[in-house]
């Protein structure tokens, strides 16, 4: 019992973080050249999963922009919305699944407790 809540507390700080990068994603998403963020997860050598941020490195769209009658050539965010969107509503989706499980377990706990006594 004690280990499935350890598991779904690893799961919160990891979607947690994923949370933590979508939002700084799409903060950037108009900052001229930005590299977007990734969040991966491994196994934790105890249990549960750890979370791991990785920069994509992908080019994104290029604009032309005219500064003082020269063409620049423009690299603008290789953010896609809609992705981080995705990955947004899954991290909350698997923070509530979590949570539940935390609940469960602590309920278990108290009905195993009562049983002792």
């Amino acid at each position: 019992m004690i280990s499935a809540i350890h598991t779904a507390l690893t799961g919160l700080t990891a979607f947690g973080k994923q949370l933590e990068v979508v939002a700084h994603n799409v903060a950037n998403v108009n900052t001229d050249g930005f590299k977007k963020l990734r969040t991966t997860f491994v196994e934790a050598p105890t249990s549960g999963v750890l979370p791991v941020v990785e920069k994509d490195d992908s080019s994104g769209p290029t604009i032309l922009r005219d500064a003082n009658q020269n063409q620049l050539e423009t690299e603008l965010s290789n953010t896609d919305l809609g992705e981080d969107l995705v990955q947004q509503m899954l991290a909350q989706r698997n923070l509530e699944a979590n949570l539940h499980t935390i609940k469960t377990g602590d309920a278990l706990l108290g009905s195993i407790l009562d049983l002792k006594r």
